[in-house]
């Protein structure tokens, strides 16, 4: 599959590149010759009780049906004979915490429904390291003896009466750069700061001004060696060259992953944000969608300088879930893999794995999930969501696929303006 084709499908729509998800993606529910949804509004149920679809179509025939756990192990199968303007039934339950997911195929309609069993129960698969805390401590001495090298260019493009915009550009590991944009609020500092992390593909990106505007020094990354402000041809012939497929690069090998160097970028840009005599030295959240949503994760984690964190619908949620027969997040590298290697794949992940670092994380966070993501599964997400400590909260979205419920941008705007003091400018 081309990088273009799993980009769109990760993707989630952002304002002006600031990971403020406003908009669903291709896997959101959309008009369709048959529907399914659950009886009960919430979709939430206890272990053991029955949870009731209803499926009601648009025209006749016979479909097919698929009551799973989330996707991954069969539940059970059947047969339905629609008729249009009548609704049936279908009914299941899980006997552990989990979400039973249906699938409904009539001819090329395809449609799906989630119910939840005790989402807040679910333990994740995912097991600490022996040597977590010493690999990591190790590649933050690493990026450490790094010079932070900060080059910034003002953008009178971007910049306005309220807020002032610098592409910026740091070193970080392996000879790389870290590459985004930092917006100043005009107005007498310090400033409490907000980080934005990349959701996954190859992109160009615009400053985050909202943040700003709304009175916090707001930085926003990609993790890619890259300009930030190309053309979109500069991008797709990087993302079908020597980035096709980043994701799954050293995947058998902690120190060649990908994502190690793209945590140390979002580890950079705290470090960062850290030094701006602008910056008020305590009050510093990290926020970011799918792919972003698993780096914020991480990032929270792996930094105690981050005191806030939001995510929605994360990535980089027990990848062992796979190996303990239950659906893993993305990029599930246990499916692509088999043998010896995916043991090493297995191993290799734990350090890479965003339930880990929740458990490290000691802030306020909020989170957001779609009860029929098929892309990153609500059992991941809730694996690290109930790794996390309290306080926190769950906007959950129970007929949203890889995309975010409208509640949770103003849900994390709430975070934001409780426990950050922000200073709008005038």
């Amino acid at each position: 599959m081309q990088q273009r084709r799993w980009i769109r499908g990760l993707v989630i729509a952002t304002a002006i590149g600031i990971g403020c998800v406003l908009s669903v993606s291709a896997q959101a529910p959309k008009k369709s010759a048959i529907q399914a949804t659950s009886t009960r509004p919430d979709a939430v149920y206890k272990v053991g009780e029955t949870a009731t679809f209803k499926i009601e179509s648009d025209v006749d025939g016979d479909a097919t049906y698929r009551l799973t756990e989330d996707g991954h192990k069969a539940v059970k199968n059947g047969t339905l004979k629609l008729e249009k303007g009548k609704a049936v039934e279908v009914a299941g339950t899980l006997e552990k915490p989990g979400f039973l997911q249906l699938q409904v195929t009539l001819g090329k309609e395809n449609v799906l429904a989630a119910a939840a069993f005790d989402p807040t129960k679910i333990e994740p698969t995912a097991k600490v390291p022996a040597d977590f805390d010493t690999f990591w401590e190790a590649q933050k001495k690493e990026l450490a003896k790094i010079p932070l090298d900060a080059k910034l260019e003002h953008s009178p493009k971007h910049s306005d009466a309220r807020v002032d915009c610098y592409k910026i550009s740091l070193a970080s590991v392996d000879g790389k750069r870290v590459h985004g944009w930092i917006s100043v609020p005009k107005g007498k500092g310090p400033f409490p700061a907000i980080l934005t992390v990349p959701y996954a593909g190859v992109y160009g990106i615009e400053p985050d001004k909202r943040h700003a505007q709304m009175g916090a020094l707001a930085m926003n990354i990609i993790v890619h060696d890259l300009p930030v402000d190309e053309k979109g041809e500069f991008y797709e012939k990087q993302a079908d060259g020597p980035l096709k497929d980043y994701r799954n690069i050293g995947m058998n090998d902690r120190q060649k992953s990908y994502f190690r160097q793209a945590i140390l970028a979002c580890l950079r840009a705290v470090d960062y944000i850290a030094t701006r005599p602008d910056f008020n030295g305590k009050d510093l959240a990290v926020t970011g969608g799918s792919q972003g949503g698993g780096l914020a994760i991480i990032t929270a984690g792996a930094d105690p300088r981050v005191t806030l964190l939001a995510a929605a619908v994360p990535a980089l949620c027990d990848h062992s879930g796979i190996a303990s027969d239950r659906i893993s997040g993305w990029p599930q590298w246990l499916r692509r893999v088999k043998g010896d290697e995916a043991a090493k794949v297995l191993e290799t992940s734990a350090y890479f794995d965003a339930v880990n670092f929740a458990r490290k994380f000691k802030g306020k966070s909020v989170l957001a999930v779609g009860f029929i993501d098929t892309a990153c599964p609500p059992t991941s997400v809730y694996s690290a969501f109930n790794a996390l400590p309290e306080p926190k909260t769950m906007v959950a979205a129970p007929r949203l696929g890889h995309a975010t419920d409208p509640k949770y941008g103003p849900a994390r705007d709430d975070l934001w303006k409780k426990n950050l003091p922000l200073k709008p400018p005038e």
